[in-house]
């Protein structure tokens, strides 16, 4: 899920004393409300309502609303099979410019998981004649452009342009969910069908994080592994599996193991596995997308920007071929037990007392094991918060266990994090 991708945490709360004797203050937020509540019922498109209207006739909606803003982009008529230019994926963590505010956020958001609906809807801000930069210049064939190019590269132009992030969110306001896409039999948002996992397995060369990175080309900042039979049926499932493993509709079969690994926000790769010898399997078909690859006959399967994949497949068949990302890392990762980890991530991060780290979850005697490693840079400046969690260190490695429920653990980790920052 691209670009690079980033589980959201709990937000710890903190708490603030009232003041006492100003009222001006009750009132501001008082008319702040009524302002904030008048907002969102005059807008069009943050209003849910049960949706009993096509895609055409809510793009014929859009075009009464816009249409005299400019010029519409050249987007073909809406199509009852349509399989979108741009895989449908999770948006994990998106470029700043992405975040600048709320609504910016959840048109980026939507744009990325659900091409199918944008990439059917024109854009009237008169990026049909202009194009952007990420565009080359080129006119945009659709609203999705104004947020998101062919190859998966992010564009800004919708980060300044209240008319695209206005478009995406009247769509988002009818489809939430998107629409079914061609071929999968699923709408984007539908959850998967029960699976037995039991003769599901992973190849002996794709069961850790270590094996991802050595089949991945040396330059790796962030990668992480997901194995989906050990997470399947725990609390882990919900909140990992759908925001940072493709869907079921991606090869129409679900993903059993996931490695991804970003360069850059704009240069990454996925590995997959279905848990199965897939290689002759003639139902798989690969992503045909501009700047990109996505290869169905190797075990395990490869996808993303395309020197990334062509460069991935030579240390597949040749691990002496290049250098891989594995001994960036190799120093956390023989500190730790990373080989049965569910969610296993690796970042450099560069700080005052270290310059990369590890954090694992893993379900564990009905608990979860949380897992967080650093390599140490500079021992006096090894955060004195960290004695709480009774680190244990081994050689230049720092090592943090806990053990908990979700929730507890994903506070732990942002406390960790928050004193690491520190």
């Amino acid at each position: 899920m691209k670009p690079e991708k980033k589980l959201e945490k709990v937000k710890i709360r903190t708490k603030i004393p009232k003041k006492k004797g100003n009222n001006s203050i009750l009132i501001i937020g008082v008319a702040a409300i009524i302002l904030i509540g008048a907002f969102v019922l005059s807008s069009g498109g943050q209003q849910k309502t049960e949706n009993t209207k096509t895609l055409r006739e809510v793009r014929a909606l859009i075009d009464s609303q816009y249409g005299n803003l400019a010029p519409p982009t050249n987007t073909p008529p809406v199509k009852d099979n349509y399989t979108p230019i741009l895989t449908p994926r999770k948006a994990g963590k998106l470029p700043d410019f992405a975040v600048t505010n709320a609504m910016t956020l959840k048109a980026y958001t939507y744009a990325t998981e659900h091409p199918e609906v944008l990439e059917q809807i024109p854009c009237y801000c008169g990026c049909g004649s202009h194009g952007s930069v990420a565009s080359g210049g080129k006119p945009h064939k659709s609203v999705r452009d104004c947020f998101i190019s062919d190859n998966g590269t992010y564009d800004d132009h919708a980060s300044f342009c209240d008319t695209c992030v206005g478009i995406a969110m009247k769509a988002e306001s009818y489809f939430p969910n998107g629409i079914p896409i061609s071929g999968s039999g699923l709408a984007q948002g539908a959850p998967s069908q029960s699976i037995d996992l039991s003769a599901l397995s992973l190849p002996e060369n794709f069961k850790s994080i270590a094996d991802g990175l050595k089949l991945t080309p040396a330059g790796v900042n962030r990668a992480y592994f997901v194995n989906t039979k050990i997470l399947s049926g725990t609390e882990m499932e919900d909140q990992y599996l759908v925001n940072i493993v493709e869907p079921d509709s991606f090869y129409g079969k679900k993903i059993i193991g996931m490695f991804s690994a970003d360069f850059s926000a704009t240069s990454w790769i996925e590995i997959h596995d279905l848990g199965y010898d897939s290689r002759n399997d003639t139902s798989l078909k690969g992503k045909d997308q501009p700047g990109m690859k996505n290869i169905v006959n190797t075990r395990p399967l490869l996808y993303g920007h395309s020197q990334n994949v062509d460069n991935a497949l030579k240390l597949m068949n040749d691990p002496n071929s290049m250098s891989n990302s594995y001994s960036t890392f190799k120093p956390l990762l023989d500190s730790v037990e990373y080989q049965n980890a569910a969610y296993a991530l690796v970042i450099k991060e560069t700080n005052k007392f270290s310059d990369i780290n590890y954090m694992s979850m893993t379900p564990t005697g009905g608990k979860l094991e949380l897992v967080k490693a650093y390599r140490i840079t500079d021992n006096k400046s090894i955060p004195a918060g960290f004695g709480k969690y009774n680190p244990e260190t081994k050689g230049n490695i720092l090592v943090i266990k806990i053990n908990g429920d979700l929730q507890t653990v994903q506070t732990e980790s942002d406390n960790i994090d928050a004193v690491a920052r520190t």
